[in-house]
């Protein structure tokens, strides 16, 4: 049924003295019935509006007739209605927004403690690597591989991918840490074999 009908005849219901059990009982309703009426829910039949009419002293005109007044009522309701709804709705947003934000928070944190993890072991790797290279190769000065500062270096490249988002993978340039120093310690040990090799050709 239309709002507007529906707050019409809670309006003459209330001009009229009654309350909805009573004028459900002049109807032989329940006062659900009146109720759902009043909210706009269902609509009375034909031989219940003429009853009203009867009842209010009007025509059925009159009963179905929305002055204006009504009519801004129904109106202001309707967009306070709207803006509650609105309201509510900006708060869910709000509230999905700053949940995300704590989840990348938390995300960020989680990735940056497995970074500090990785670094922590990169580096007792990398110690590791370096004690057996000197054992090797005692004496013999850094090449141009070894003195590179690789480990150095990731340490801004997980900084930057991070910040591009790749958080949950970023840690995993400093496992290349390891890898690098054993590269090096290959390279470094090759150029120096070359380096004597021309040494000795040198002398003979």
């Amino acid at each position: 049924m239309n709002v507007k009908i529906a707050q019409r005849l809670a309006e003459l219901r209330r001009a009229r003295g009654y309350s909805q059990e009573s004028l459900a009982r002049e109807l032989g309703l329940s006062r659900q019935a009146v109720s759902k009426w009043e909210r706009a829910e269902s609509s009375p039949d034909t031989e219940n509006l003429i009853a009203l009419a009867r009842l209010y002293g009007v025509s059925l005109d009159e009963l179905l007739r929305v002055d204006e007044e009504i009519e801004d009522d129904v109106a202001f309701e309707r967009a306070e209605r709207s803006s509650e709804v609105r309201a509510e709705e900006e708060l869910g947003a709000q509230r999905a927004r700053a949940e995300q934000a704590t989840q990348a928070a938390t995300a960020a944190a989680e990735a940056s403690k497995a970074a500090a993890e990785a670094a922590q072991a990169a580096t007792r790797a990398s110690e590791r690597v370096a004690q057996a290279a000197e054992g090797t190769g005692r004496g013999h000065a850094k090449g141009a591989w070894r003195s590179f500062p690789y480990g150095i270096l990731m340490i801004p490249l997980w900084f930057v991918l991070t910040i591009m988002g790749a958080a949950p993978f970023s840690f995993l340039v400093f496992f290349t840490i390891p890898l690098y120093r054993w590269i090096a310690n290959i390279m470094d040990a090759a150029e120096q074999r070359e380096r004597l090799h021309g040494e000795d050709e040198g002398r003979r």
